[in-house]
């Protein structure tokens, strides 16, 4: 669920199976996250266990699925410039994404021959719908150990970007998630009924998937710190980190199964992922790629741990392929909780000045300006207004359908902005000429 690089010094423990004047990382929280949960809600990780083993056991893939297309809506909120990344920047990342889930990655060949039998295309797509730029000046940060991760990306009112719906939306929230452990985190479907009662689960308003500026690209490197500031290890970007998410995001589960003795680098073997087609694994790769890593021998037939699959945590240059059963798995989430992700268009974006909702005026405009909705019965609206470079310059409460909305513009400086109006799966979008 969370991919973060804990050095395990931090906690007084070395690495498992590997001698490094460095400690390796850890990539994703997720397996800490579920065990606090669980002491806060007994019963939490035995119940997800059961709905995980359940989802595997649904029929095999055939050979060619319809395919699924999932749009995607990015948040790129920043504070510096460097975080405010380019449109071209995201799609290639996009790009990224419709490569491993359609299993057109150029290192696909690359998975070794143990595991060509149970490797497969998951069917899956994504659509850009928008890239939505917010400045701010708050800040965004993991504390791992009360648990609280960096929602706040997710409100307009508390410095970020409020979400698209949910329902029919996918969610990407690109930040600078300060101390240099969190790569990303995401939430897994929020009404699965592993979900125990009284449990804090997220509300759908912040389901989606968070990702560090530095790691959402498909080339380069990232360095990061462990928590508290201890160690400093370099791992290679190939844009995996987010392929890693928004499988969390699907229904998956890491590889190893999050057991708690993996959290600490040691070969946890009772702890298992609920898919049955990813060999029995221990703990993760720990940003490696060694061929001969086998940390739960099972005798005759075992395999060795599948350091290619994407939901481990080897090194971004060696994952490649999702298990026949994790397609199963992500299928079945996207047909049944997820199900409102389907069959929404992207071409949603409508001129103002060609739609009977909507009423902006005065056009050019000084002082104030003026909001006016025909719609009477639907949800409220969002309203935002940017200049030319996509940087937020308000973002006024809610507005609300058969009321006029009056926006204070006194003091901007004079030329063109744009004024969007989110409302449901909606974008309308107006040019504003200030005086």
């Amino acid at each position: 669920m969370i991919r973060v690089l804990i050095m395990l010094l931090v906690f007084g423990f070395t690495v498992y199976g590997h001698a490094q004047n460095i400690p390796a990382p850890k990539g994703c929280g997720y397996d800490h996250y579920v065990h606090q949960l669980n002491q806060q809600h007994p019963g939490f990780k035995a119940n997800a266990d059961q709905v995980f083993s359940s989802a595997a056991k649904r029929p095999a893939l055939e050979k060619d699925l319809e395919i699924y297309t999932i749009p995607v809506v990015v948040h790129m909120v920043w504070k510096n410039e460097e975080e405010n990344l380019s449109t071209d920047l995201v799609k290639d990342v996009i790009d990224v994404l419709n490569e491993d889930y359609r299993r057109k990655n150029l290192d696909a060949d690359s998975v070794r021959d143990d595991f060509l039998d149970v490797v497969g295309d998951p069917f899956i797509e994504f659509e850009l719908a928008e890239v939505v730029r917010v400045e701010t000046t708050a800040e965004y940060e993991l504390d791992l150990l009360a648990g609280s991760l960096p929602d706040n990306v997710k409100k307009t009112a508390e410095g970020g970007s409020d979400a698209w719906d949910t329902e029919k939306y996918l969610n990407i929230w690109v930040c600078n998630i300060k101390g240099g452990s969190l790569l990303g985190y995401a939430y897994p479907p929020a009404d699965l009924s592993h979900w125990p009662e009284g449990a804090n689960a997220p509300t759908p308003e912040v389901d989606g998937v968070v990702i560090h500026y530095e790691v959402f690209r498909r080339s380069g490197t990232h360095t990061a710190t462990g928590l508290l500031g201890s160690g400093e290890t370099t791992v290679p970007v190939r844009g995996r980190t987010i392929t890693h998410e928004v499988g969390h995001y699907l229904g998956l589960r890491h590889i190893w199964g999050d057991g708690l003795l993996s959290i600490l680098g040691i070969a946890d073997c009772d702890a298992d992922d609920g898919v049955s087609d990813t060999p029995q694994q221990g703990v993760s790769s720990q940003f490696q790629c060694d061929p001969a890593q086998n940390t739960c021998e099972d005798g005759e037939g075992d395999k060795l741990d599948m350091f290619e699959n994407f939901m481990d945590y080897a090194t971004e240059t060696c994952l490649n392929s999702f298990t026949v059963e994790q397609i199963a798995i992500m299928r079945s989430v996207l047909e049944n909780e997820r199900s409102g992700l389907l069959g929404q268009t992207v071409s949603n974006t409508i001129a103002i000045e060609e739609s009977a909702d909507f009423r902006v005026y005065p056009n050019p405009a000084s002082g104030q300006l003026f909001i006016e909705s025909s719609l009477e019965t639907n949800s409220d609206y969002q309203v935002r207004l940017v200049d030319m470079q996509g940087r937020l310059v308000t973002a006024p409460a809610m507005g609300r359908p058969a009321n006029r909305q009056e926006i204070d513009i006194a003091g901007l400086p004079s030329g063109l902005y744009g004024l969007m109006i989110l409302q449901g799966g909606d974008q309308y979008f107006q040019k504003i000429i200030v005086r």
